[in-house]
């Protein structure tokens, strides 16, 4: 075994004890995504007939759009070790990641020498994307970024192998890459293809017969009818339920606002393209050669792919980059191996120029001599290229060394033994089919590892399948708020009774976010009321009268509203908000009453938290948000309140103070609304425009309907047939564990688990 195999062997050993140790470290590999993987390896080989596109766990049930190759594999690692899921898939996908090394050594060493190859290697074993991939869990990604190389490889080496064992080893390894990765597949077809095309038209440029290009042909045709089954099965549900191919609009906009990649970042990564072709010319007096063209075209397609926005396709863009990983490594591995070897040379030159000054020329000291410089040259070349390679991996942002590699690890980690314990609860205690509701990241590790139906409020961006998209939101609402009303212009937000947070908040939905933006924030906590009893004066918070009811009034009609009503011995206090199609403006209406004869009404104060600058005038008020070119805006019918900030440091945070004038009933009617201000009018709070409204009739004036929506907490937990929810904000337990809807039936520092009371008032 040659040095260089060696070394070789030892980059590959480093890549994989890397890799381990983050993923194992904190005993419980980090990342959601690996819980995802369990749930569709749980569904693989649960008894009955198999279905790969369906999952019993994930979002409640259902089809899932994933392919399943990893799974499959890393399913009969399982069976035939009983080695534990989390475990087995992490040490499966170090080792895939780390096999990634030798692929990538492997074509590198075609494309242009053995040195570059280790310098590839080298890259590989410290990549940064690699180690992200492995550290969110994206296991399949990683498994189709080791299938391609090695599948092109095999390809590039066709000549080398007979005629018969050819096409069943690269048939099979293009199955695997078909069925592993959708995107993956998608990026290594059109490989193939372009370069099969460049092959049948140029043939003596490549210095190939097209009898090669048949067998690329024949081997990516008969790996696309291996898996054919699948894929039949799999293409209806992506033209009929994918949001790619449904127009999920929602989906499509947190692609565009979170996940795109500029056209100016692709522009840049081609240029690695332009040195690339220099050196050709220098070092080897030709543009292109096979391998070289291959990874320029595996360079291109991707590239390529992440402007699929651009023609109409929303895709996640950034998955499209992971695939760049190894022709750019390719491509600064040679760079870098050029590089080198010229300053090895001047070095050595530089250094051995005097040396030949000193001494004679004769026959054995010019041998001498020859041998000396040969060797100072090896010397010279690995010192220097040792010294820029240390210096390349702590600076360049491309790399991530082990210390920075725990960082990533750290960031991306979900699971500890508190958590797990929960989970192990769930699977002991409940029963098979119980529904879940939890925040994506842990729920995919209840719905994987727990083995039980779980839905979540995964990110928009994450979502493929147009019916998640409904079960994402409400589970943010689920897990967020008791009451929503969106009617496309405003959506109003209220908590309920039994938290003091939103009570409301209101958000706008405007152009250029996907996300509602919020603008005004009431508070029980913050809203006092003093009242006269017996002679003396009493201060009380609202949070400190009990509810007694709350509800979404006419959720179907044109006008919902949500009521929420408290009371004790002395006062009652109610509020309604209601948002109607065609408003931009929610009206907000507050009564509070004396139970009692003896007591009198004395003052009512709002805290409000808004978002900028406060100016006052007339029955109206308004908050400039310069940076956001917003202005929201407060009306007051008939009762005006005294406004005034509760400290100058925060001019955002106000007081709206009502005279209750001694009576026993009294009623606040406030309408709220937001309105966009041009750039050139956002100068200062007293040149910005006059107000779009200016009253209360104004502002009742209906502009176009827009599809209204509204969320009941109660309806959704009985539409979703939710037996649990799992709470990980514990600054919210209080809104579950004071609603006779919920029962806390387990509790640690990591996780709160409530049962839903399906008799509960």
């Amino acid at each position: 075994m040659t040095k260089k195999n060696v070394l070789l062997l030892a980059i590959f050993a480093f890549a994989f004890a890397y890799r381990t140790f983050l993923l194992l470290r904190l005993t419980y590999p980090p990342g959601s995504d690996i819980g995802f993987h369990a749930g569709v390896i749980n569904s693989i080989t649960q008894s009955g007939n198999t279905n790969f596109l369906y999952n019993y766990y994930q979002m409640g049930g259902g089809v899932e759009l994933e392919f399943p190759g990893y799974h499959i594999f890393a399913s009969e690692i399982i069976l035939l070790t009983g080695m534990p899921s989390y475990l087995a898939q992490a040490i499966i996908v170090a080792f895939f990641s780390s096999l990634a090394v030798i692929a990538v050594f492997l074509v590198t060493r075609l494309v242009w020498s053995e040195s570059a190859a280790l310098v590839a290697a080298f890259f590989v074993a410290i990549s940064r994307l690699d180690i992200e991939i492995i550290c969110w869990g994206g296991y399949p990604n990683i498994t189709a970024l080791l299938l391609i190389p090695i599948t092109f490889y095999l390809f590039l080496k066709r000549d080398k192998l007979s005629s018969a064992s050819f096409p069943v080893s690269s048939s099979l390894l293009s199955a695997s890459v078909f069925l592993t990765h959708s995107l993956g597949a998608a990026v290594f077809l059109g490989i193939a293809v372009i370069t099969s095309l460049a092959m049948l038209a140029f043939p003596k440029t490549f210095d190939i017969n097209r009898k090669t290009v048949f067998y690329w042909i024949l081997s990516v045709l008969i790996g696309a009818i291996i898996v054919s089954p699948f894929l039949a099965t799999a293409v209806p549900p992506y033209l009929t339920q994918s949001s790619l191919f449904t127009g999920a609009t929602a989906v499509e906009q947190a692609l565009l606002a979170q996940r795109a990649v500029p056209l100016a970042t692709s522009v840049l990564l081609l240029a690695c393209i332009v040195p690339f072709f220099l050196l050709l010319k220098k070092y080897r007096g030709r543009f292109l050669s096979l391998p070289v063209f291959l990874v320029i075209v595996w360079l291109l397609i991707p590239l390529l792919m992440t402007q699929d926005y651009l023609v109409g396709l929303y895709v996640d863009s950034v998955r499209f980059l992971y695939f760049l990983i190894y022709p750019v490594i390719i491509i600064s591995a040679v760079a870098t191996a050029c590089l080198w070897d010229f300053l090895s040379k001047a070095v050595t030159e530089s250094f051995l120029s005097t040396w030949r000054t000193k001494k004679s020329n004769s026959s054995a000291n010019k041998l001498r001599l020859k041998m000396s410089a040969t060797k100072t040259r090896k010397s010279v070349y690995v010192a220097l290229l040792a010294s820029f390679l240390i210096v390349l991996f702590v600076a360049l942002p491309m790399f991530r060394l082990p210390w920075d590699g725990v960082r990533v690890q750290d960031f991306y980690q979900v699971m500890n033994t508190p958590g797990y314990q929960a989970i192990d609860w769930v699977k002991q205690k409940t029963s098979a089919g119980s529904m879940f509701a939890s925040d994506f990241q842990y729920g995919w590790w209840i719905a994987g590892f727990g083995q039980r139906p779980t839905i979540t409020n995964v990110d928009l961006q994450m979502l493929s399948l147009a019916r998640e998209v409904d079960i994402s939101r409400n589970v943010s609402y689920i897990l967020d708020t008791d009451y929503a009303i969106d009617n496309g212009y405003l959506q109003v937000r209220e908590d309920g009774g039994f938290i003091s947070r939103h009570n409301p908040l209101i958000e706008a939905d405007i152009n250029w976010a996907y996300a509602p933006y919020p603008f005004v924030q009431f508070n029980y906590d913050q809203i006092a009321l003093t009242y006269l009893k017996g002679g003396a004066s009493i201060v009380t918070n609202i949070s400190q009268v009990p509810v007694t009811s709350m509800q979404l009034v006419g959720a179907r009609s044109a006008s919902p509203s949500v009521v929420v009503n408290r009371t004790n011995c002395d006062l009652s206090y109610s509020e309604t908000l209601t948002l109607s199609e065609g408003l931009k403006f929610v009206n907000m209406t507050f009564v509070v009453e004396s139970n009692s004869q003896m007591e009198s009404l004395d003052t009512l104060n709002f805290k409000v938290e808004a978002k900028g600058l406060l100016r006052s005038a007339g029955n109206t008020l308004e908050v400039l948000d310069v940076g956001n070119n917003a202005c929201a805006q407060m009306i007051f019918a008939e009762n005006q309140p005294v406004v005034s900030l509760i400290d100058s440091r925060y001019p955002c945070i106000f007081e709206l103070a009502y005279d209750l004038q001694d009576k026993s009933i009294f009623e606040v009617q406030i309408l709220a609304g937001l309105y966009m201000v041009p750039t050139e009018e956002m100068t200062s709070m007293e040149q910005f425009r006059q107000p779009m409204t200016a009253s209360v009739q104004s502002a009742q004036t209906p502009s176009a309907s827009l599809p209204i929506a509204t969320f009941d907490y109660k309806k959704a937990l009985q539409d979703y047939n939710v037996s649990y929810v799992a709470n990980r904000d514990f600054e919210i337990n209080q809104k579950f564990a004071d609603d006779p809807m919920f029962n806390l039936v387990f509790i640690n520092k990591e996780v709160a688990l409530f049962r839903v009371e399906t008799k509960a008032p």
